[in-house]
């Protein structure tokens, strides 16, 4: 598979490739900021919302995975329209109606109004990772794929280092115009997205084809890449929908990426309350201390993602990236100093990322197309089922023990799993075996 990537690869040359990271990178990671500024900023949120609204652990986490449910029921269908419709059209919906949802947020007066609005939260924003995953597929040759997505990740660590600081200096604003600080997050934070569809629509150039800004040398190199690396994956013969539903690897992948959720989001929206319960900071210095461990997670990232690309090597670092993000999350349930706690939840972070960077790799080396599309929503959808069950269990275990302990080591458990579920199914061993994706429909 190694040798055969690079040979693609060196049918594109290096100018082209720099041409087009140039063009979709900054964009890419602009949106997935504002992304995962909106999706967790309810995190920051809760650092005074949780009293004003009366929120207990309980009400507060099963709020915070709401969001996946909605998420969870419309991944797939937006996924499949976003194949029809095109990329810039359908991703400049889905980020107007869920800014416009965070924005509504502010709004919210108790902990019924918070679940509806989290759960509609995440129907708006359903198919935006898939389908900006998708869009790298469509783009990006394979040799390229961890490099690319590792430096577009890059965007995930930098939302809560810009947007942690930010809603600390947000919460500030209590009183303004009568709106709590909160509340300002919520306003303030769900414009940009509103503002963005219009660039998205305008400027996200769906596939190399109709790309304007590639000489047509360049952009027809880069299409036979791709068509000649598509071929490859499935031999010429394209897998139907209800093939790629029910493949095999499909749907370990998605049960591996339920841990991998679990851990993540809960560290999204429960860190800020963690960090403060360790010592005896404010707001804003709690806001910079979460920055320097998404700082820290970051650089790890890019170097785990390089090095799976210069490898070739995926299922081991991702199996290695989330042991490690286990043994992190382990060690902050442990310790009794707040230093220690802190670097473990660094660690836990840094292995979370790293996996992500890894893990959107794999689906394009065995899908490609209306499967790829398919395929990567039902794994992200079944991922969400750990984005509700990751926040939910930890405000749960908070208030039935006092403490976050034991929540802490569930979430170590379940990515222990995820992380030996990966490489368990690498190629060459016997549970890789999976159904083809090329059997034939009954």
């Amino acid at each position: 598979m190694g040798k055969n990537n690079e040979s693609h690869a060196a049918g594109v040359d290096q100018e082209t490739m720099r041409k087009v990271m140039r063009r979709l990178l900054p964009l890419m990671m602009l949106l997935m900021i504002v992304n995962q500024i909106d999706r967790s900023n309810i995190g920051f949120a809760a650092l005074t919302m949780n009293k004003d609204l009366g929120l207990t652990p309980y009400m507060y986490g099963l709020a915070a995975g709401m969001f996946s449910l909605g998420y969870i029921l419309f991944e797939v269908p937006s996924n499949l329209i976003l194949t029809k419709v095109g990329v810039n059209r359908w991703i400049a919906r889905i980020m107007l109606t869920w800014g416009l949802v965070t924005i509504g947020m502010a709004f919210v007066v108790g902990p019924n109004s918070l679940y509806v609005a989290r759960f509609l939260l995440g129907v708006a924003e359903a198919g935006f990772q898939p389908g900006m995953t998708f869009y790298v597929l469509s783009w990006i040759p394979l040799a390229e794929r961890a490099r690319f997505t590792g430096i577009w990740f890059i965007a995930v660590p930098l939302s809560p280092i810009i947007g942690g600081p930010l809603a600390g200096l947000l919460l500030q604003l209590d009183g303004v115009l009568g709106l709590a600080g909160w509340q300002w997050i919520f306003i303030m934070e769900g414009m940009p997205a509103v503002l963005l569809s219009v660039v998205t629509w305008r400027y996200l150039t769906p596939r190399p084809a109709i790309a304007e800004w590639l000489e047509p040398a360049e952009r027809d190199a880069l299409e036979r890449m791709l068509e000649r690396e598509n071929a490859d994956v499935h031999g010429g013969v394209h897998p139907t929908l209800r093939n790629t539903l029910m493949n095999g690897r499909v749907l370990v992948l998605g049960l591996l990426y339920i841990g991998m959720n679990m851990g993540m989001y809960a560290a999204n929206v429960w860190m800020p309350t963690i960090v403060k319960s360790l010592g005896s900071l404010g707001n804003l210095e709690t806001t910079l201390v979460i920055s320097v461990i998404w700082a820290v997670a970051s650089a790890t990232s890019i170097f785990w993602g390089r090095r799976s690309d210069r490898v070739q090597e995926r299922y081991w670092h991702l199996g290695l990236a989330l042991l490690f993000g286990a043994a992190g999350f382990s060690v902050s349930a442990y310790v009794g100093s707040p230093a220690l706690a802190m670097a473990g939840l660094t660690a836990a972070v840094a292995g979370i990322l790293s996996g992500y960077v890894v893990f959107w790799v794999i689906p394009g080396t065995f899908l490609t197309g209306m499967a790829a599309a398919a395929g990567i929503a039902l794994m992200n959808s079944m991922g969400n089922l750990g984005g509700f069950l990751g926040p939910f269990v930890v405000g749960w275990l908070r208030e039935s023990t006092g403490s976050f302990q034991i929540a802490l080591h569930v979430l170590a458990g379940a990515m222990v799993i995820s992380g030996l579920i990966a490489i368990a199914i690498r190629p060459g061993k016997p549970m890789a075996r999976s159904p083809s994706l090329l059997a034939p429909t009954e």
